[in-house]
């Protein structure tokens, strides 16, 4: 690593996406490595997401260039697609009594607390950090861009041996969402996998070691597909969105109706 020393301001751009990629590496690695730098880290998400929490912004509107609309919009197609094949296998996968078991488990954690029960206050840094230390390598991303603050965590057994960490987030208009984080299993892939629940939707992915599930109550199915598609990117890198994400976060959150929970 550097011999920079990592400032405040260096960490407060790092938590809003706006470091160059030599810089974000660079102070990936220092949080990794200081466990005082990653409760900094942490307490400045928090704060953002309080902030996001307290002020109803007006929506933005700001038109993305021709090349990338296009992008995206092929993205989408392939995107859908991959989405209909890799549910097949999932499906398919999961009727196994290991599957059967982790599916089951994951909606009992996500019924299991209520956002009428919780405030909107963050959670503090320092108990986040002893969660996430419960299971190794997890990444619990800050999702104000789309504006759902931290709310609830919890570390409790999942499936066979394994623990899973819990991450529940708020929206302003009613929205709740369970983020899952445990060892990996074998019916979990890279690319997102859908499941249901009802009318409830899910996605599973696999990063590294560790396997992801993200639920929801009834938020816009194209909403949820894209936060879910962007919590997958930050699974995988361990950094925060980047401006593009954040601002196709927080022009589909202000598009789509509220949640229906």
């Amino acid at each position: 690593m550097s011999d920079r020393r990592i400032t405040f301001e260096m960490l407060n751009t790092y938590v809003d996406g706006e470091l160059d990629a030599a810089a974000t590496a660079e102070v990936a690695r220092a949080v990794a490595e200081d466990p005082t730098l990653a409760r900094e880290v942490a307490a400045l998400s928090r704060l953002r997401s309080a902030v996001a929490e307290s002020v109803e912004a007006p929506p933005i509107s700001v038109p993305a260039p021709p090349s990338a609309t296009g992008r995206r919009t092929a993205i989408a197609a392939g995107f859908a697609f991959a989405l209909f094949v890799a549910g097949s296998v999932l499906v398919f996968n999961l009727d196994r009594d290991a599957g059967a078991e982790v599916l089951a488990r994951a909606w009992q954690m996500h019924r299991g607390w209520s956002i009428e029960e919780v405030t909107a206050q963050p959670r503090p840094p320092s108990l986040l950090v002893r969660y996430a230390e419960a299971v190794p390598g997890a990444y619990v991303p800050d999702l104000s861009a789309s504006r759902l603050s931290l709310v609830h965590a919890t570390v409790a057994p999942f499936a066979g041996q394994r623990r899973a960490l819990l991450a529940g987030y708020r929206g302003t208009r009613g929205c709740k969402i369970s983020l899952l984080v445990f060892r990996s299993l074998d019916a979990l892939g890279e690319a997102l996998s859908p499941f249901r629940d009802g009318t409830n939707e899910a996605y599973g992915w696999r990063a590294g070691p560790l396997g992801y599930i993200i639920m929801s109550d009834g938020m816009d199915p194209g909403r949820f597909r894209l936060l879910a598609e962007s919590v997958r990117e930050t699974s995988r890198q361990h950094v925060p969105f980047d401006k593009e994400t954040r601002l196709a976060l927080r022009q589909s959150r202000d598009k789509s109706a509220p949640c229906m929970a």
